[in-house]
């Protein structure tokens, strides 16, 4: 088994947090959602300086994202099928 490499730029791979806003809409336009969730998160996450429930940092905000779209799903059983 080899080493698995790193990317030597991991802009936009989820670690950098806070996240550029242009990577945040793409995200969420590939999952089937508009900017207007794109920024529902992004807003809800800055005003609580990129931490969780409990006050820790976020360390990949890609997981968060999943959870919001989770989320939304839950709520909006039409967009499950996007």
């Amino acid at each position: 088994m080899g080493k698995q490499l790193k990317p030597a730029n991991s802009t936009g791979l989820g670690k950098q947090v806070p996240p550029d806003r242009s990577h945040v809409l793409i995200f969420f336009n590939q999952a089937g959602f508009a900017e207007t969730d794109a920024y529902r998160f992004l807003k809800r996450y800055e005003n609580n300086g990129w931490t969780g429930i409990k006050g820790n940092p976020i360390r990949n905000w890609k997981t968060k994202a999943n959870e919001w779209i989770w989320e939304l799903k839950l709520l909006n059983p039409h967009l499950r099928f996007k």
